[in-house]
């Protein structure tokens, strides 16, 4: 290390080292779909989802066969699909109950899962929650239901404590909303008319 007037001279090794140690704090971390809304939404449309409508406003929801949140949440969006040209894309999930997965893999598993889906749903119980029987879990399906409950526990954080439902939508000028809450009328008419492809 040498000195020239005002001038503080380095080796090159020394100089290289000294940049990187200045440097690394600001240097930033490339973002993942963990804590990035936009990738979030890319994320989610890359999963294995149950559809149903196939309108230009496309909305996502967590369904536990056995949750009676997601139950509310699916009886307010059925008469909506059609009405309001909507896609609900159902990401399945099995956590709540020990019937919780094998209810979600027998709809995956279904011949026609939109269908046994509505069916499930359409006959769900106080008592036993979803209307269709447990099945044995395929590979295929616990690998969906695994890469669904991370998704769910990016959004919710511990769903375990999940009390309400909760929609993810983009709005019609790209930016990802997320919303859990209690949803009135009002508030999901607004939502629908803030939702986009």
């Amino acid at each position: 290390m040498t000195t020239r007037g005002n001038r503080l001279f380095l080796p090159g090794m020394m100089r290289a080292a000294l940049c990187g140690c200045l440097l690394a704090p600001f240097t930033a971390r490339a973002a993942t779909w963990q804590d990035d809304r936009g990738l979030l939404y890319a994320h989610l449309e890359h999963l294995h989802w149950v559809a149903s409508g196939h309108g230009p406003k496309v909305l996502y929801d967590f369904v536990d066969p056995n949750a009676r949140s997601s139950h509310t949440l699916v009886l307010e969006l059925t008469p909506l699909v059609a009405r309001d040209h909507l896609t609900v894309r159902t990401l399945l999930v099995g956590y709540l109950t020990k019937t919780s997965a094998g209810k979600a893999a027998a709809i995956l598993q279904a011949a026609d899962p939109p269908a046994a889906l509505a069916r499930t749903e359409a006959a769900f119980t106080r008592t036993q929650g979803g209307a269709i029987a447990p099945a044995l879990i395929l590979p295929a399906a616990r690998q969906i239901l695994q890469a669904d409950f991370r998704a769910l526990s990016v959004l919710e954080g511990n769903p375990w404590m999940r009390m309400a439902p909760l929609l993810v939508y983009r709005g019609r000028r790209g930016r990802v909303h997320v919303f859990q809450g209690a949803l009135t009328p009002a508030r999901l008419t607004r939502i629908i008319r803030a939702a986009g492809p």
